[in-house]
């Protein structure tokens, strides 16, 4: 993995900006720009860095931290051969967030995310999970132009062009279609969160079987009417988490959702339809606030237990390799 030299790290220089923006300019030709980690944390920095405030994530930038615990299901491992999941109530660290590069976005916004560290005896487990079944993007050149052509150029955004790519591109297309049907939930306690790859889990006979999870709110998912979001400020989340967590832990069903036949089991973009065979994990308690003491952490996907498999798609791998260049950036 690369890490900026510290004499570098803070500074995003006028040669790479140039740089990149010409590179960028591929994109809006006919030769579409190949993006490798790289690139992508190349682009995250052109959009959301700030020299002032170089220690930030560069997405996600917004956060919160919790402790908690998760408790396997009874008899899950005669199910699932994953030895992590023979513990009881296994220490777990949660950072709940925002999408996007400020640490002072409006929680009125629609992405969320949760990460977790399951921290076994003898095995470990990082999950970072959006509130969406999907990705608007299923390679790392859908991904890096997603994010490239927001980058203001003369200081302004061209937004015709965004408008134009988003209706070319069957990937954006359709995840602003999807995106409409999503609401702004008012509590991390009413949102679901989901894993969008496909990660492949061991049986009890050592066969692995291909399956997206999500972590389902005990209390239901809940968005908020634009009355009731027009009188909350704009860090209501955090406010609401402290206050629900002082009562009872927010409680999650983990739930392994098995791919059918038919499912694209490679493309992040692809939503499966109809029946699926389900099978609960376990469950996850966040009890206590923990401020912000996370939000410098790195949370990797490809932290697997034994029995876990990471995912076939091509964004899988690229995704953990930004997030090694990224948080090598900003220490």
């Amino acid at each position: 993995m690369f890490y900026m030299k510290n004499a570098t790290k803070f500074i995003i220089s006028k040669f790479f900006v140039s740089t990149l923006l010409v590179s960028t300019m591929c994109v809006y030709g006919n030769d579409a720009k190949q993006y490798d980690a790289e690139d992508i944390a190349d682009v995250f920095y052109a959009l959301n860095g700030d020299s002032k405030d170089p220690h930030k994530k560069i997405n996600h930038a917004k956060g919160f931290c919790a402790n908690g615990e998760f408790i396997p299901a009874n008899n899950i491992t005669k199910t699932l051969n994953i030895p992590l999941l023979k513990e009881k109530n296994i220490k777990t660290e949660v950072r709940y967030s925002l999408g996007g590069g400020s640490r002072v976005a409006s929680d009125k916004s629609k992405p969320r995310g949760m990460a977790l560290k399951i921290q076994g005896q003898q095995d470990e487990w990082e999950i970072v999970m959006l509130n969406t079944e999907i990705n608007f993007a299923k390679n790392p050149q859908e991904f890096g132009e997603f994010f490239a052509m927001r980058i203001p150029k003369d200081g302004k955004v061209d937004t015709a062009y965004i408008t134009k790519r988003t209706s070319e591109v069957a990937s954006y297309k359709n995840f602003e279609e999807y995106m409409k049907n999503i609401g702004i939930t008012g509590s991390v306690a009413n949102t679901m969160y989901h894993s969008i790859h496909t990660f492949y889990f061991k049986d009890s006979k050592n066969k692995l079987i291909p399956a997206r999870f999500k972590f389902v709110p005990a209390n239901g998912v809940a968005y908020l009417k634009e009355n009731e979001l027009q009188k909350l400020s704009n860090d209501f989340l955090e406010s609401d988490f402290k206050e629900k967590s002082k009562n009872a832990p927010i409680a999650y069903k983990m739930i392994l959702v098995l791919a059918n036949p038919k499912d694209k089991t490679d493309d992040t973009t692809a939503l499966w339809s109809g029946k699926h065979k389900e099978i609960e994990v376990g469950t996850l308690l966040v009890k206590q606030y923990n401020g912000d003491v996370c939000n410098g952490d790195v949370f990797m996907p490809n932290v697997l237990p034994n029995g876990v498999e990471a995912p076939k798609d091509p964004l899988f791998e690229t995704r953990n390799d930004v997030y090694s260049i990224t948080f090598g950036r900003r220490q």
